[in-house]
């Protein structure tokens, strides 16, 4: 014997009296968010090409150099030197 499950009839009524009619800005706002997240779709997209196209990692020279930090044989003048120079000319390119 199966009942059916149907609100009692107090609860139908606090639904109606308590649900506010939807307005019509609430569909231009369901556009609105549609095109968001499109517009975030297509970024994120380009963010994975973007991350793609760089280069594989190579775990063995991450380990050698980390290795070398370390030993402390991988701070050097010239290394610095270089990373100075190379975090300069990104700056003048952006």
């Amino acid at each position: 014997m199966s009942e059916s499950k149907q609100p009692s009839k107090n609860v139908r009524e606090n639904m109606t009296t308590t649900m506010s009619p939807m307005k019509v800005d609430a569909c231009s706002n369901v556009r609105s968010l549609s095109s968001d997240l499109n517009d975030h779709s297509e970024e994120h997209a380009r963010h994975l090409a973007h991350l793609r196209a760089l280069p594989e990692v190579r775990a063995e020279r991450i380990a050698k150099i980390k290795q070398m930090i370390a030993d402390g044989s991988f701070d050097t003048d010239s290394r610095l030197s270089v990373a100075i120079d190379r975090m300069l000319e990104e700056l003048r390119h952006h």
